[in-house]
């Protein structure tokens, strides 16, 4: 799951190194979870992972990015690979066998509330959505809260696309977005905005096949922009 992605991107974050994790890093991250969990307003939009998830987490080569200041972590951005069968976000969206081998799970990403807006996470994000790219990997999904609108923004703008709405981490109500390294998005033919806090139409229009792929303020809150390439009378 992601929570927090940065909009602003100056020289600050020269300031900051970007590097992998590994176990000798479990203590300071789980710290940096603990900071980030008392700092939220709003409680449902981060799903906090116990710390067996950080212990394998970890363990595995490439799926975790660090930034770092100062030789403090102050951000993290996991990856992990799951199997057929842990491949929900996979399943969730409709990925067939093949694809599912080709699948990537990024979340929890998070950075510490004194380092934001640095344009950190966009940073980091792109770095190894480039390195899960060199892998080989395809596909690659991630879950936001429907309220998290800076979240919500910044990852359409890095080509992501919305294509489900549902209940996951302990029953929290989610986005699903999907990045296909294959072939990235294009504007659609179609559109309709729908508000956020509107769920009911939103998951009527993921049965038609829409999918958000933008995302706009008005006057109580913000609308998602769903689009289709095709519809049949």
């Amino acid at each position: 799951m992601i929570i927090i992605i940065d909009v602003a991107d100056n020289d600050h974050s020269k300031e900051y190194e970007i590097k992998f994790l590994n176990e000798t890093h479990l203590d300071p991250i789980l710290c940096l979870q603990d900071t980030v969990i008392r700092s939220l307003s709003d409680s449902a939009i981060y799903y906090g992972e116990p710390i067996e998830f950080f212990r394998k987490q970890l363990m595995i080569k490439d799926g975790s990015m660090g930034i770092f200041k100062k030789e403090q972590v102050v951000g993290f951005h996991m990856a992990s690979f799951p199997s057929f069968n842990e491949a929900q976000l996979g399943v969730d969206i409709g990925l067939n066998q093949e694809e599912l081998s080709q699948f990537v799970q990024l979340g929890p990403v998070v950075i510490h509330p004194d380092h934001r807006k640095k344009g950190l996470l966009t940073r980091v994000a792109n770095m190894h959505l480039k390195t899960l790219e060199e892998m080989g990997y395809k596909h690659v999904c991630l879950t936001i809260s429907p309220n998290n609108y800076p979240t919500i923004r910044t990852t359409l703008a890095q080509g992501f696309v919305i294509k489900q709405i549902k209940k996951k981490f302990n029953n929290l109500l989610r986005y699903i977005f999907h990045l296909d390294f294959r072939n990235r998005f294009k504007q659609p033919k179609y559109s309709v905005r729908i508000p956020n806090t509107d769920i009911e139409s939103q998951k009527f229009i993921f049965s038609l096949g829409f999918y958000g792929y933008n995302v706009l303020k008005n006057d109580n809150g913000f609308d998602i922009v769903f689009g289709h390439d095709a519809i049949k009378a």
